[in-house]
């Protein structure tokens, strides 16, 4: 308030000497005086009122200079002032404008950055955590939640609320205490499940109270699954195939002796080499098979008449089925045709039906029926026969794998490859196989392909 007076006072005196040197000068009357006191009084109000005005404008630039300030402050969208260049405050305001565009700029870099890392951190097929000193989670992606068998959380989060796994919150902590990364195989128990993690943990350097450890989780468990599946293959292979070797050149040595004169014994050595022959011959070709069945196959998609391609395959393994007076029943139509690769399918079913035939009873039957819907056909082949523990029915598919072997070996022979080789073929077409089985009653296996 005092300052305004000094300014109106400002507009005011000096007015007021030169009218009373002009008036002294010109020697005024009274009436004189109060017309020049009166139009002294007018040009001094138009004056202040003029600038006011200005000032009021050159306000009203920095004001709303400032409540933009504050809006992109407090988040809003950065945004600019308009004014003139013959404004006092003109180069104050086009600084502000521009530091406006490059805070938008800077802005629309950084969220388009954060949406990018978000992104990544959702597709990558490793878990990650951030974890600062106070184990609050600020980083959690979808692929963590998933191998901790929780809902994704919304962060920040503490730790202890969403890790429960003791010798996880344990690495994290010692990475913490030593200040080191780690890196450990982790035997997790999610669901009800133990999985096979290896977990890394990378250890940011703050200060003590705002380090943090960002955590690293690989599902090893497949991968080391599938290295047993291959270690344990080539055991079973090398004792399969050693198994027939043996006997063969066993028999051989034993036919090269004295022994090999007498004809009742020869006869019968040789009828158990031709046997052991016969099946190393089976084992090669199956392994083959399988190796095969991941090799790129150039062959081209055929119309494929179902019936057909079953009755072939029967014809194959009827004397087999005679010694045990197997009843075949063939339920698929003429019609019911599909696309597909021949040798594949009739791999499938050669496999299976044989498989049906071994494992089948004294004058059990076999069935094979068909179905198709919109978008994929199914196969079943079902028979009457010994039936598969229900332990047991997860393993069936593995290579070699023939359950209880005292039990089959009374019932067939076999390498153990046949479903597995099923298993196989129906996954590079990215079908499924499933079985139903019940020890006594038989056994159904169903395969199920794309048209």
């Amino acid at each position: 308030m005092t300052k305004k007076i000094f300014k109106y006072l400002s507009f005011l005196v000096p007015n007021l000497i030169m009218s009373a040197i002009l008036g002294k000068a010109m020697s005024f009357d009274r009436q004189q005086w109060v017309i020049m006191v009166v139009f002294l009084l007018i040009a001094t109000a138009s004056g202040i009122l003029v600038a006011q005005f200005w000032e009021k404008v050159q306000q009203t630039e920095l004001q709303v200079m400032q409540n933009r300030m504050l809006a992109t402050i407090q988040g809003q969208e950065p945004r600019g002032v308009l004014t003139e260049p013959n404004s006092p405050h003109y180069d104050l305001i086009h600084q502000f404008n521009t530091l406006q565009n490059y805070i938008k700029q800077t802005q629309r870099t950084a969220q388009r950055d954060v949406t990018n890392y978000q992104s990544l951190l959702a597709s990558l097929p490793v878990g990650v955590i951030n974890v600062n000193r106070r184990h609050i989670i600020d980083v959690f992606n979808t692929t963590a939640a998933d191998l901790l068998g929780v809902q994704q959380p919304k962060i920040p989060i503490a730790e202890s609320l969403v890790i429960k796994q003791f010798t996880l919150s344990e690495l994290m902590t010692q990475t913490f205490n030593t200040q080191h990364n780690q890196q450990s195989i982790l035997n997790l128990q999610i669901n009800g499940e133990v999985k096979q993690y290896e977990v890394s943990t990378l250890y940011h350097q703050g200060d003590l109270k705002h380090d943090e450890v960002m955590i690293i989780i690989y599902d090893l468990t497949s991968v080391l699954q599938i290295e047993r599946m291959q270690s344990d293959f080539l055991a079973n292979a090398s004792h399969e195939l050693k198994t027939p070797l043996t006997a063969i050149t066993g028999f051989v040595e034993t036919l090269q002796g004295p022994a090999g004169e007498d004809p009742n014994t020869r006869k019968q050595f040789l009828k158990i080499v031709a046997d052991e022959s016969e099946r190393l011959s089976s084992l090669v070709i199956d392994i083959l098979s399988l190796s095969r069945v991941k090799q790129k196959n150039d062959a081209v998609d055929t119309k494929l008449i179902i019936k057909n391609v079953v009755d072939e395959q029967w014809q194959h393994i009827k004397t087999m089925a005679a010694t045990k007076h197997i009843t075949f029943k063939n339920n698929v139509s003429q019609n019911f045709v599909v696309h597909g690769l021949k040798t594949d399918l009739e791999t499938i079913l050669q496999n299976l039906i044989v498989n049906a035939v071994k494992y089948n009873k004294q004058d059990g039957d076999v069935t094979v029926t068909v179905y198709k819907d919109h978008q994929h056909w199914q196969i079943n082949i079902k028979d009457s026969g010994i039936g598969i523990p229900k332990n047991q029915q997860s393993r069936i598919f593995e290579r070699f794998y023939r359950g209880d072997e005292s039990r089959q070996r009374t019932i067939a022979n076999g390498t153990g490859l046949g479903l597995a080789i099923v298993n196989e073929i129906v996954s590079k077409h990215n079908g499924e196989v499933k079985v139903n089985s019940q020890v006594g009653v038989g056994t159904t296996i169903s395969v199920t392909l794309p048209l």
